[in-house]
């Protein structure tokens, strides 16, 4: 059973299957381990669709910072979405 907590924003399951062609489940704890094509260069490409889709810009600690879905959702928290 989910809880609140591990449901993901539709925002982020979108990024993911348009970056990383990722149509599985997500939830708080997904790495790059369990995303296939999420390497060093696709992570750049995360990064920069998170900054349009959320309107923010993140610094380059923000950006090493992200190593799941859920050091996304702090992140975006930080910023105020």
């Amino acid at each position: 059973m989910l809880v609140a907590r591990d449901l993901v924003r539709p925002e982020i399951v979108e990024i993911f299957a348009e970056v990383f062609e990722h149509e599985g489940p997500l939830s708080a704890s997904t790495s790059p381990g369990d995303v296939a094509r999420w390497d060093s260069l696709n992570h750049v490409a995360l990064v920069s669709m998170i900054e349009r889709t959320f309107g923010i810009g993140l610094s380059m600690d923000e950006m090493i910072e992200i190593q799941s879905v859920g050091d996304i959702e702090r992140l975006l928290a930080r910023h105020g979405v």
